[in-house]
């Protein structure tokens, strides 16, 4: 969420607009790991809100920044600099009954990878081991717009209305060489090729809403009204050519060009009651109905014999849900006590249709998600919170197309329209002391874990998500802050973490379901110094790091990652000079294994996560404080469901 909005995107397309997002526009984030039953029973994990900074300024004010980013990324003994340039402006005006606000932001970014596998392939002629580097490159333009106004009819009743916007537009391309080794040592074959994408994508938005206050007590009601779209247009070409050996003649000559166009449109309507009652007791109750209409289509043609005649991979799919939720819940305040409980009841109707091969499928489930919360304040210094929760994770919607996305001639991934949510059960005991030392403990099941699973057909990867096991996750989480001196501020934080998957996969060679049964204990530690000096001067320096693990039943090597910066305030606090390091060692680096039944995988990634980031702030208007509005909407859950860009 972000100002208590939904995102309704990827993780891919919220790390985009992250990137296009100045650090001078963030106020904080609000994680909640079990919500309450007023938001929406998706995400396993809980909720995390962006939340923005608001002009609290009467009359009229705003800040612009400008700057640019140099990425450092050797490869084939040559440096590489890729380049981003950031800028944004922001506006408010804020005088009487009307508060107008709005922002823009531009980022051009480019982006290098390399991408390195190794597999254990299965065919009739015995196994074959494939040796692959593929390397991306990628350009693409983003913006973000935001505008809206408040009116305060009175001192009780307030109406508004946001308008939310995000382009981008890409041309990420790829270069693969694998190379096909016999048990024997001999070389099998030789496969290269090349694949280029031309992105275009729109996200828009629009809310609007309403708030009347009762009385002093805090008796309110709230109604939002929510519209989401998404145009979503992709041409993609992919050309592969295939060897005896190095340099042996050509055996093969593959192309395949595709247009995969996506339109979701997403309708929601929200209302919250909130009613204080004597005995310091709480009520809440509310409902909302939402609705996603999402109509995904590819065509591939592919060259034969001189002619681009139509390939047996294009498909249409149209899916529909409706989902319809209320929810009731109650708190309660005693001496040194406070409870809160809650149930949220989530209706979902879905139908989706392969409209290429006639076949369709339909659902409609019911769940409870009940959620209790239990406070005591042993004393001024100590407090603990014991929390339980049922929460849901319905499939992204990319994930139920599906549809064909090639890496290259033997890769690609696949969607999955039969894939059914994940639940999880959520359990958390946590301390506090003084307020700033917190020690969690947490424990969480989930059935019907979603996984991208890798699965092999002869010399043939693909990727598809799968209802593919249980996982039951347990940690004890520690977040201390310390101030060793007035000028330095550190946080750090520690996770000891354990997951354990187990279920079965098909295997497709032997016809049978072979166990999946992984589990890892590992860590993370993540540090945060934050250095003031005199005369406007500040720094930081951060890192992190995470043990070996196992996430999507993906065993994952070490990563650790360090960054430093610093800032100046000038032109009499009004302007901010920025700069800082990323990963200045080059350390940052994927690496892992996949191995279970049949499927031997070695993955190591890296990219051009190196750079150096210098920027210019300049805020001006009034500066005078008033009290600013906490802005929500009503849709929280579809919108991050979208899958888009994947």
């Amino acid at each position: 969420m972000m100002d208590g909005k939904p995102t309704y995107l990827s993780a891919a397309d919220l790390a985009a607009v992250l990137r296009n997002m100045p650090a001078s526009s963030l106020d904080q984030i609000e994680i909640m790991t079990n919500p309450p039953a007023k938001y929406d029973a998706s995400g396993n994990s809980g909720i995390i809100n962006i939340k923005t900074k608001k002009s609290r300024a009467d009359g009229f004010n705003g800040s612009f920044t400008s700057g640019g980013t140099l990425s450092f990324y050797k490869r084939d003994n040559s440096m590489l600099v890729p380049v981003r340039v950031q800028q944004s402006l922001n506006l408010n005006y804020r005088k009487g009954k009307i508060n107008v606000f709005g922002n823009l932001n531009y980022n051009y970014n480019e982006n290098k990878n390399d991408l390195n596998l190794t597999r254990k392939l299965y065919d009739n002629t015995g196994t074959v081991t494939s040796s692959s580097h593929t390397v991306f490159n990628g350009r693409n333009n983003n913006y973000t717009m935001k505008m809206g106004m408040d009116f305060y009819k009175n001192k009780k009743t307030v109406y508004g209305f946001v308008l939310n916007g995000f382009a981008f537009a890409g041309r990420p391309q790829g270069a693969s060489s694998q190379t096909l080794i016999n048990e024997d040592g001999t070389t099998k074959s030789l496969i290269n090729s090349q694949t280029k994408n031309k992105l275009g994508f729109a996200n828009y938005s629009a809310n609007f809403n309403y708030k009347h206050t009762f009385d002093s007590a805090g008796t309110e009601l709230t109604v939002d009204l929510d519209y989401i779209g998404y145009n979503n247009k992709n041409k993609s070409s992919l050309v592969s050519e295939s060897y005896e050996s190095e340099n042996g003649p050509k055996t093969g000559h593959f192309e395949l060009i595709g247009d995969i166009p996506s339109l979701i449109d997403i309708y929601s309507i929200k209302s919250d009651y909130t009613h204080p009652m004597k005995g310091n007791m709480r009520f809440d109750a509310g409902f909302k109905v939402s609705y996603v209409d999402n109509d995904n289509q590819v065509d591939y043609m592919r060259l034969d014999n001189g002619n681009w005649v139509p390939d047996g991979r294009s498909n249409h799919f149209v899916y529909d849900e409706n989902i319809n939720a209320a929810y009731v819940s109650l708190n309660k305040k005693w001496k040194k006590f406070s409870a809160q409980t809650g149930l949220r009841l989530e209706n979902t109707i879905s139908k989706g249709q392969q409209l290429t091969t006639d076949s369709s499928f339909k659902r409609n489930y019911t769940s409870l998600f009940p959620t209790v919360y239990l406070n005591y304040e042993a004393s001024k210094n100590h407090q603990f919170t014991l929390s339980f929760g049922r929460r849901i994770n319905r499939p992204n919607y990319q994930d139920l197309n599906p549809f064909v996305w090639f890496l290259d001639s033997l890769t690609y991934r696949v969607g999955n329209p039969y894939l059914l949510p994940q639940y999880a059960l959520n359990f958390e005991l946590r301390h506090s002391y003084k307020n700033g030392l917190t020690t969690t403990l947490n424990y969480t099941n989930t059935d019907d874990v979603i996984s991208q699973l890798l699965n092999q057909e002869g010399l043939v990867t693909y990727v598809q998500p799968s209802n593919v096991a249980r996982l039951q996750n347990m940690g004890i989480a520690v977040n201390a802050p310390v101030k060793p001196y007035k000028w330095w501020n550190m946080n750090l934080f520690v996770n000891v973490f354990n997951n354990h998957y187990t279920g079965t996969f098909y295997n497709s060679i032997t016809g049978l379901n072979d166990p999946i049964d992984m589990q890892y204990t590992s860590f993370m530690v993540n540090v945060t110094n934050n250095f003031s000096f005199k005369k406007g001067w500040s720094a930081e320096l951060s890192g992190w790091y995470r043990g070996k693990s196992v996430e999507q039943v993906t065993i994952s090597d070490p990563m650790y990652f360090m960054t430093v910066g610093g800032q100046k305030t000038i032109m009499k606090g009004k302007g901010t000079l920025r700069a800082n390091i990323r990963d200045p060692f080059h350390w940052q680096k994927f690496s892992g294994h996949v191995s279970y039944s049949y499927i031997d995988v070695g993955i190591n990634n890296k990219w051009n996560n190196r750079s150096l980031n210098v920027s210019f702030s300049y805020r001006f208007g009034k500066s005078t404080v008033q009290q600013a509005r906490r802005r929500t909407t009503g849709a929280t859950d579809e919108d991050s469901r979208t899958g888009q860009s994947q």
